[in-house]
């Protein structure tokens, strides 16, 4: 969502600063959304929709081309899991998820599992 709402924003030719004031939150908070270091809550979710004269499901990036995303037990649990955090633990869990994505697309092995059964009981 971060880069959606920094390139919305720009289209519309407006600053943080001017963001933040229709808003209603501050021009640091428009900037941590923008770096995706925190998010909005789905009332300013709303807020930004109505700005931006688009709806959430295209703010957020979900497309039909991500709605399998959905009926995954994994990433239902892991969003579950996600939203009971504080928002400290939410940025911590999304630099993980960040650091973890990259290793993964250059095929790196994960460093958290030791060869053998562990990783296949983990793995069925």
């Amino acid at each position: 969502m971060d880069i959606r709402l920094r390139e919305r924003r720009e289209q519309l030719g407006l600053t943080q600063q001017e963001l933040a004031k229709l808003v209603g939150k501050s021009f640091r908070t428009i900037q941590a959304w923008e770096r995706g270091e925190s998010f909005p809550n789905a009332k300013y979710v709303s807020v930004l929709c109505n700005i931006f004269n688009i709806d959430a499901n295209e703010l957020l990036g979900w497309s039909e081309a991500h709605k399998d995303d959905l009926d995954d037990p994994e990433a239902t649990e892991l969003l579950r899991l996600f939203r009971t955090c504080t928002e400290e633990w939410k940025r911590y869990v999304l630099k993980c998820a960040r650091l973890a994505a990259a290793q993964s697309a250059n095929s790196m092995p994960c460093p958290f599992w030791d060869e053998g059964e562990e990783r296949e009981e983990a793995d069925a």
